[in-house]
């Protein structure tokens, strides 16, 4: 296929890596106008031709096709450009014609002369069999090297450091240095030399430390990655030792286990011999990874799915068993240098995804309209200088010089040490940042995501019990797996069932294997190199049952021999192994994995028919679940046989056997975490490859989920054509955590209702089904969207970019290679691991737990609040001398050069890295600082104090010129310094007191920072500068020296009473100014007016949009699907129309909540109830997390099986008597002691609300059950629950107070208010599980 010269051809259309792409050649007639333009520019336009590749190309080069293009243009999907060069090679016999190809971000695209097009290199490995790896055992010929050395090129990661001159030259083609420079020469020719050499040392000095620490971090990751070695290879059927630099793919490499200890040099496919390597460089996880030789048949060999055979670039080797007596393991390389996983990985921190941060946009955009007043007050330059009978060079320089007060020359260099200063606080507090812009970014996050194993939660996970499976049925739990038979199935395919190691003689591999394995109390060994006699086969491992009594038996009772092992799997979400019973002739196959998974497998005659009942029960707890199965294979079947058996055919229809039930706790720092980033208004998510109702569950736990909020998951599938319809995609909603039994007998006829606070929960698959087919309603979804379960790694990035789209910005925290994408693409992604993986994500926490979040973000902010401030002192000083100076050159007069040195030095210089040094809160604000230059409030405060400034020097100009000693000034043209003026003296002084004020009036402060004089790294210094700039005024104004009046080119008034009123009147001016930006604006404005406009004016992000949406739906989403109330039978004894506003005592009205269930129960009626005072509700449907229902006065188990307690202490009652109100201030939560987990979540929330009661009946009374209007009753005491599930709670109905208690059963409430509507004391105590609280 061929194209059009005019057009870009795109390649890679279907991955990441998406390219567009132009051909050009070289024209000479182009580039000899190109050459004139750049002289007449004096070579300004070759700073342009550097930031736009394209207009170079476009200037030098002549479009046309790629076949013939000796340049490329490659434009990538973040629109960035590159300028590469077209080449030759010859990778093949000479007679072969050459291969064009170019090389852009480090991979090389060669030319395709069937499609005409240019396409991505393809790797060794890419469409071939497994056959294919064992085909040549005596390795490559001398010819294959040197063409595939051609082809793939040397097996280096190479990482260029530019030289020093580049670097420098790169940094001061940024447009604020340029204009730096213009500014000094300008000055120069004006002949300000001390004040120009001054600012020309300042600058240089921050471009050598931003080129110092750009060198040196090159230089750092060139030292890492770099590593050369040697290596023993196979080739031309000779074993030979060659360096790494040499390999190439196809080579057979040949690892000692006990020498070749150094990390591998490539990505090699195991073909002979297992091993166990640690990967931590690329996943983060410190546990070792078991590598299996690849099988010999004919399934097509991919990349992503069988990396249990790949040894990957940067791993290390743990332990390895060669095959059979053979001293080496062999593995065949498939790719090297930067197409490894190690060079991806580097490929993404030399090349990392632009930062598109707001405030760098507007700084451009804002200095752009600064030139654009500084062109106005050129032209009024030119006018008064021609007027004034100025000379030429007067008039031009004069001209000139008036632009270079509208961009501070310092801001460049403030702004750098702005964010060093955060970069050092950070390092403070073990957070370190790879990139310092995005510090910046995380002030503006508003969405938190979160991984959960091993960052809300412990990595490691403890064993809770098991649950055996005979028959098909549901055995008793256990507690303790050691206490089964050591002949239990359950116990040996535990035993048995892991990828551990031994190294150093101490127990290694997944933690979750660890403690499965340690709680079976057996033995693990090494077997004997070579065949094992007692199984006459080799055993890489043995696993024997515990020495009980080693007198009477020495020998182990069970002994097994773990023959072969196949990894777990992320994509199959299972591991299996072959074993064989020491004494047995037949051999053992032992499957883990998820349960569901592990269930299809299996025999449908061994799986129970509550099976899945059972499972939710667990997972809605928090619990992990692992299923396990054995299967016994035919005596009559060789190991020779099982060898060949592929992996399907051994796993085939295997017998279920048990349930491991496995606890995963939270870590002790992520509640508090979660709350504060709550109080922040920052939404927090859940995104993890768990199961979905554990990681729900979860996700309540920690808080990230509130009490009485509804979860609603979101469940796509495609529906394949039929008779009925085409194919389409099918969504549902359903409540993750409901079962049938929560809702049967009596609660038939209610109907599932929510009230606007819900938030959705939702799996991988579903969520890339959302994606593709619907992008608007996953935009939905993932507004709502608090738990996002079972993602792979591509999914969780493409949650991000789906977040950021909708206007978000994003946090996310992860500690493992899956999530390296993720990290990558939010705006600031923290990793918790210290492995080389962790150079993907923009910060580095050293403490492994989420407590770095709200620390990174008020940091950010923090950052984004003092660049704010520094840009507008900035701009603020400069313009105050702009219009001071305007002024002067009315008069065609303006300041000497030790006027200039005194302002900026004396006064102004020390402000600049204060504001930016400031330090961060101790809490972090409800709201974000504002993120853009554009926005109202910023360009008010500083056109607002630009104005006040304006007319106090008009006040001074004008009570100067009124003075009776005045004498007009004198203008001689040519003359430099020019002669003094009282109109010049007086401006200066009124100058210099307005930068001291803009300090004050600038400098950042709470709620996002401290202020200057409470900041404790900065206080002394700020002081010190204010007592020092008030010196320097002060004797500016009161010094009447004559050499210093001279040197200062003043004229000094005769009187110092004049001086005192000019002194005045900047401090009284300043003191306005200060009370205008801190009480009006940054008070009044921006906490009281600015809130109330933005509730009225349209939504401007995507995601407010939908929320106004969503809000304008509120019978949407429609529950559906598995939702049982649309498959129970309705009654007409029963609520249908609950009314959608309920009163709610204290005087609020609000939307209604869900209706709860709570005991199927008898049908018994209601006695006259409403008018009653006091009712104490005794009994009510058990917990998700207790496992009992209520039948009448009588607990049942929720399933045929006993549950596994989840405490083994039981929690006694305490009677307690009414409890007085408590005040609002009152933090003490002693008197309420955190409920027991039999409690339902929806009831505990109703501690804190009103509840509206709509199915009640007393225990006593058989007549037929009938549901009462609604009424409102206040919770306002409580008492623990026993252990058996029941409760005393004393209910207040405010309009009667002489009927007596009543023990009734309640059978349904609806929360009437919600935790929003409390008062901030209760909302904390909400939170922390406590109560009871007080209407207000």
């Amino acid at each position: 296929m061929g194209q059009s010269d005019s057009l870009p051809v795109k390649i890679n259309a279907d991955g990441t890596d998406e390219l567009e792409l132009r051909g050009y050649r070289v024209h000479r007639g182009r580039c000899a106008l190109a050459c004139v333009a750049l002289v007449l520019t004096f070579g300004l336009l070759l700073v342009l031709l550097v930031w736009r590749k394209d207009i170079k190309m476009w200037m030098f080069y002549k479009e046309c096709s790629l076949q013939d293009a000796s340049k490329i243009l490659v434009k990538d999907t973040f629109g960035v450009f590159y300028e590469e060069d077209a080449a030759e090679e010859r990778c093949g016999p000479i007679l072969q014609p050459k291969t064009r190809f170019f090389v852009n971000k480090k991979v090389k695209y060669v030319w395709d002369t069937h499609t005409l097009q240019f396409n991505r290199l393809k790797f060794y490995d890419e469409n071939v069999e497994f056959d294919s790896f064992h085909e040549n055992p005596g390795g490559l010929g001398l010819q294959e090297v040197n063409e595939r050395q051609q082809k793939y090129g040397a097996n280096f990661i190479r990482i260029t450091v530019l030289p020093v001159y580049r670097l420098i030259l790169k940094e001061i083609s940024n447009p604020f240095y340029l204009f730096q420079f213009y500014t000094i020469v300008v000055w120069m020719a004006q002949s300000y030399y001390d004040y120009s050499s001054l600012v020309l040392a300042t600058t240089m000095i921050a471009v050598g430390s931003s080129v110092y620490e750009t060198r040196k971090h090159m230089l750092s990751l060139k030292k890492k990655v770099q590593v050369a070695g040697s290596a023993t290879v196979v080739r031309g059927g000779v074993e030979k030792r060659i360096l790494t630099q040499q390999l190439v793919p196809g080579d057979i490499l040949c690892i000692n286990p006990l020498e070749d200890k150094v990390p591998f040099h490539c990505d090699a496919v195991l073909v002979e011999g297992t091993c166990s390597v640690d990967e931590s460089m690329l996943t983060g996880e410190s546990y070792p990874i078991t590598k299996m030789p690849i099988p010999e048949d004919q399934e097509i060999f991919e990349y992503e799915v069988h990396k249990r055979h790949i040894l990957f670039n940067g791993t290390q080797l743990l332990q390895g068993r060669p095959q059979g007596n053979n001293v080496y393991l062999k593995a065949v390389v498939i790719r090297t240098g930067f197409m490894t996983s190690k060079g991806e990985l580097i490929r993404a921190i030399l090349f990392p995804k632009p930062i598109h941060f707001r405030f760098y946009a507007d700084l451009i955009q804002v200095a752009i309209l600064f030139l654009v007043f500084g062109l106005g007050g050129m032209i009024y330059s030119t006018y008064t200088w021609i007027r004034n009978g100025g000379n030429t060079k007067e008039i031009i320089l004069h001209s000139l010089d008036i632009v270079t007060f509208v961009v501070p020359p310092m801001l460049p260099a403030a702004l750098t040490a702005t964010t060093s200063f955060a970069q050092r606080r950070l390092r403070e507090k073990k957070i370190f940042c790879l990139s310092a812009k995005h510090i910046s970014l995380s002030g503006g996050v508003d969405v938190a995501c979160f991984d959960k194993t091993g960052t809300l939660t412990e990595t490691d996970i403890d064993l809770a019990g098991a649950i055996p499976i005979q028959e098909g049925e549901f055995r008793k739990p256990v507690l303790q797996l050691s206490t089964l038979s050591e002949t239990h199935p359950l116990l040996q395919a535990t035993a048995t069932c892991h990828t551990l190691i031994k190294v150093n003689d101490q127990l290694n591999g997944y933690s979750i294997d660890r403690k499965m394995f340690d709680a079976t109390k057996w033995n693990f060994t090494d077997g004997p190199a070579g065949v094992n006699a007692d199984y006459g086969v080799e055993t890489p491992h043995l696993v024997s049952s515990p020495l009980w009594n080693e007198e009477s038996s020495p020998h182990p009772t069970v002994e097994y021999g773990l023959l072969k092992r196949f990894p777990f799997e992320s994509a199959i979400k299972r591991m299996t192994v072959i074993a064989q019973r020491k004494g047995n002739e037949h051999y053992n196959v032992f499957i883990k994995g998820a349960p569901e998974i592990v269930a299809e497998l299996c025999n449908p005659v061994t799986v129970p028919a509550n099976y899945y009942h059972v499972l939710k029960h667990y997972t809605i707890q928090g619990y992990r679940v692992i299923a396990l199965a054995v299967k016994t294979l035919s005596p009559h079947f060789t190991w020779t046989h099982i060898q060949q058996m592929t992996r399907d055919e051994v796993e085939a229809n295997p017998e279920l056997i048990g349930l491991l039930i496995m606890r995963n706790q939270l870590k002790k720092e992520t509640i508090p975490a979660i709350r504060i980033l709550h109080e922040a208004r920052i939404r927090t998510v859940m995104v993890t490859g768990d199961n979905l109702q554990t990681a729900v569950t979860v996700a309540k736990d920690c808080d990230m989920i509130d009490r009485v909020q509804r979860i609603i998951q979101v469940e796509a599938a495609i529906i394949p054509a039929s008779i009925h319809g085409a194919q389409h995609l099918q969504v549902l909603y359903n409540d993750p955590l409901a079962t049938p039994e929560f809702i049967a007998g009596t609660m038939r006829k209610m109907h599932d209702v929510h009230n606007g606070n819900y938030c959705f929960a939702m799996d991988g698959p579903s969520f890339e089904l959302l994606r593709i087919h619907d992008p608007a309603l996953l935009d939905k979804c993932i507004h709502r969207g608090k738990v996002f379960a079972r993602m792979a790694p591509e999914h969780k990035q493409h949650l991000i970019e789906a977040l950021q789209k909708i206007g978000r910005q994003v946090a996310m925290v992860g500690d493992g290679c899956n999530d390296c994408g993720a990290l990558r693409t939010a705006d600031a992604g923290i990793s918790l691991s210290m492995a080389d993986a962790s150079v993907a994500a923009p910060f580095t926490s050293q403490e492994t737990n989420i407590s770095c979040v709200a620390p990174l973000i008020c940091e950010g902010r923090t950052t984004l609040d003092a660049a704010f401030g520094t840009f507008q002192f900035a701009i603020g000083i400069c313009f105050i001398f702009f219009v001071g100076v305007l002024m002067l050159y009315s008069i065609s007069t303006n300041p000497s050069d030790f006027q200039y040195l005194i302002w900026d030095f004396g006064i102004a210089i020390v402000p600049f890295f204060t504001i930016g040094n400031t330090t961060p809160p101790k809490y972090l604000h409800p709201r974000r600082p504002l993120r853009h230059l554009w926005a109202f409030l910023p360009l008010f405060s500083f056109f607002t104090f630009l104005a006040w400034q304006t007319i106090i020097m008009l006040i001074g100009w004008f009570y100067c010129q009124s003075q009776p000693w005045f004498e007009p000034f004198v203008f001689e043209p040519g003359k430099h310094p020019s002669n003094p003026s009282y109109e010049e003296t007086t401006l200066f002084y009124l100058m210099c007191i307005g930068s001291i004020v803009a300090a004050f009036v600038f400098s950042p402060s709470e709620p996002y920072s401290r202020s200057s004089f409470s900041n404790s790294k900065t206080k002394e210094v700020f002081v010190a500068w204010v007592l020092e700039a008030t010196a320097v005024v002060l004797c500016v104004m009161f010094i009447t020296n004559e050499g210093f009046v001279y040197w200062c080119n003043f004229k000094t008034p005769p009187h110092t009473e004049y001086t005192v009123v000019i002194l005045a009147l900047g401090l009284a001016g300043g003191l306005f100014c200060f009370c205008w930006e801190k009480y009006l604006i940054r008070g009044w404005m921006y906490h009281w007016v600015w809130p109330r406009i933005n509730r009225i004016r349209p939504p401007r992000h995507a995601y407010q949009k939908i929320e106004k949406e969503l809000k304008s739906k509120p019978d949407w989403p429609k529950l559906g699907g598995k939702d049982i109330s649309n498959d129970l039978e309705r009654k007409p004894s029963q609520v249908e129309h609950p009314s959608p506003i309920v009163k709610v005592a204290g005087g609020f009205n609000v939307d209604e909540d869900q209706i709860n269930p709570l005991s199927p129960g008898r049908n018994n009626s209601i006695r006259d109830l409403v008018g009653r005072s006091k009712t104490t509700f005794r009994t009510f449907q058990g917990s998700r997390r207790g496992g009992y229902t209520v039948n009448g006065s009588k607990l049942e188990r929720d399933f045929v099986h006993e549950s596994i307690p989840l405490t083994v202490q039981a929690v006694p009652p305490i009677p307690r008597s009414p409890l007085p109100l408590t005040s609002d201030e009152d933090e003490s939560g002693d008197n309420f002691p955190p409920p027991p987990l039999s409690l339902p979540d929806e009831f505990l929330s109703a501690q804190s609300s009103p509840v509206q009661f709509l199915a009640i009946r007393p225990f006593d009374d058989e007549e037929q059950a009938v549901a009462p209007p609604p009424f409102d009753i206040d919770v306002q005491q409580r008492s623990p629950l026993s252990r058996g599930g029941q409760g005393m709670f004393q209910l207040v109905d405010e309009m009667h107070n002489d009927e007596p208690d009543s023990d009734v059963q309640l059978l349904a409430y609806r929360i009437t208010r919600r935790p929003s509507d409390l008062s901030p004391s209760q909302q904390r105590r909400h939170l922390n599980g406590h109560g009871p609280h007080p209407i207000e």
